[in-house]
């Protein structure tokens, strides 16, 4: 009697997508978010980020999702279109960007710092810098009945807890100096690449630049704290364009989201990027893609309870 060898049938596994490996991230982003902040919600507010992310069907390294994720919750700021987001650069690589609000809500978590104003000046204002004024180095005021001009300088002042002030002012020159240097804008000049924020949200991009020059002077609670180290990551987006499309040429030099190793990183190979999974659509601004806060109270400092979106928040 012959016998006949019967093979276990295959299982066909369906590829993970983007959201469903952030899923099984939530132990590796606990370990790295602050306590006030669940690795739940952290998780559930990147997945809403993927969902809203211009070209996120493009991304060509899944790991490097996990790069980005990793650095948010490291900062310990939320990927919610406010306080930080997701862009996918030329290279199909997903980037994590932290904006303004994101970046002030740290600073005062800090402990150090009483009040911080970072704006830009513009034609019609009325404004003064006095250097050798320590009690007030700084007036701005500003009539928004009418038109304001164009911008020709911007300015950080900080009022710290001991009772110090520190503050930086640089002219349209200063910035552009910095803009000019940076590669997103060189490939951009050169028809490399069809947009960059340097060109389209300049005020913005202006502000991060002397944001990131007044952060080295400002006081922190630990040698290395969430507030420097995300100021520090501002320079990583002069090297980026989050508005091209994957696959335009990309500048001579490049910023690529560093390669995780270990387990983490294990996790993601070979996964197929894809759209989040089908959740109720949350409530968004339909211009900048900003979402809505859903959640209530987070532990977020209660002076921005009441801030509207600002301008060039899709920095």
């Amino acid at each position: 009697m012959s016998q006949t060898n019967t093979l276990p049938a295959q299982v066909e596994r369906k590829p993970l997508t983007l959201s469903d490996r952030l899923d099984q991230m939530t132990p590796e982003f606990k370990k790295a978010l602050p306590g006030h902040i669940t690795p739940e919600r952290f998780v559930r507010t990147a997945q809403t980020a993927i969902a809203l992310t211009r070209n996120i069907e493009k991304v060509r390294n899944p790991a490097s999702l996990l790069a980005a994720c990793t650095k948010a919750a490291t900062d310990g700021l939320i990927l919610d279109g406010r306080e930080a987001a997701l862009v996918v650069d030329y290279q199909g690589d997903v980037q994590y960007r932290p904006m303004m609000r994101g970046l002030l809500k740290l600073a005062y978590q800090s402990g150090q710092i009483k009040s911080l104003v970072v704006e830009p000046v513009r034609e019609k204002d009325k404004f003064t810098h006095e250097p050798t004024n320590a009690k007030k180095p700084i007036t701005h005021k500003v009539d928004h009945s009418k038109d304001r001009g164009e911008a020709y300088a911007v300015y950080a002042i900080a009022e710290l807890m001991s009772g110090g002030i520190v503050h930086e002012v640089m002219n349209v020159g200063d910035v552009n100096a910095i803009r000019d240097r940076s590669d997103a804008y060189k490939a951009f000049k050169a028809g490399k690449i069809k947009s960059t924020p340097w060109a389209t949200d300049w005020a913005e991009m202006a502000r991060k630049t002397v944001f990131r020059r007044i952060s080295k002077y400002l006081p922190s609670s630990t040698d290395r704290d969430a507030f420097h180290q995300a100021a520090e990551r501002i320079d990583e987006e002069y090297t980026i364009d989050a508005a091209a499309e994957p696959g335009e040429t990309p500048a001579p030099t490049q910023f690529t989201a560093p390669k995780k190793r270990g387990g983490a990183a294990a996790a993601l190979k070979d996964v197929t990027p894809a759209k989040a999974k089908p959740q109720p659509e949350p409530e968004h601004d339909a211009e900048t893609g900003e979402v809505f806060d859903q959640d209530g109270p987070d532990g977020n400092d209660p002076r921005f309870a009441n801030d509207g979106p600002q301008a060039g928040d899709d920095i």
